[in-house]
């Protein structure tokens, strides 16, 4: 069982990048109070974080995970170990993605770009897959070479110029 929400953000214009970030990771934690007293009937949750910063909730069997990027916010709880990461989809030349692959992705990964012809889209699946896997497991970006997200259990959803992914 999971349960995903997302909420669009609209920016005063004269908000700085900081207040901008600031107010992303302020709903976002706002959605997970709601979600937790909605389906797990707690409230005020103590949040702790692992050695690597993983967030978790002190003694309880709810496992959640969050992300924000331009004007998203995604949050997602379940009863098992869980990752999310939404990401705006943004263009990118085929030599980015290529670039890009080369450094931080694995051969199965790069493979499926080739296949695709380097779209825009199987980059952005293939990279928040990557980032939803480290939150699920609660490593950090120094393994994102270490994980193949071919072989992971990845759902995406994409809606107005974004992709989400959730590892479950």
């Amino acid at each position: 069982m999971y349960e995903l929400e997302l909420k669009y953000i609209e920016y005063d214009e004269k908000m700085t990048p900081h207040e901008r970030h600031q107010l992303e990771h302020n709903t976002a934690y706002i959605m997970l109070n709601h979600l937790l007293e909605k389906h797990f009937s707690i409230s005020n949750p103590k949040i702790l974080k692992t050695k690597n910063g993983k967030p978790h909730i002190e003694n309880k069997n709810v496992h959640f995970s969050l992300s924000h990027t331009n004007g998203l916010v995604a949050c997602v709880i379940a009863n098992s170990c869980v990752g999310v990461d939404c990401e705006k989809i943004v263009t990118k030349s085929k030599e980015e993605i290529q670039k890009f692959a080369k450094r931080f992705f694995v051969e199965n990964e790069i493979n499926l770009l080739e296949k695709g012809g380097f779209s825009q889209n199987d980059f952005f699946k293939i990279w928040t897959g990557k980032e939803a896997t480290i939150k699920k497991l609660g490593t950090t970006i120094a393994d994102i070479k270490k994980i193949d997200v071919t072989q992971e259990n990845l759902i995406f959803r994409e809606e107005n110029g974004y992709i989400i992914c959730i590892n479950i």
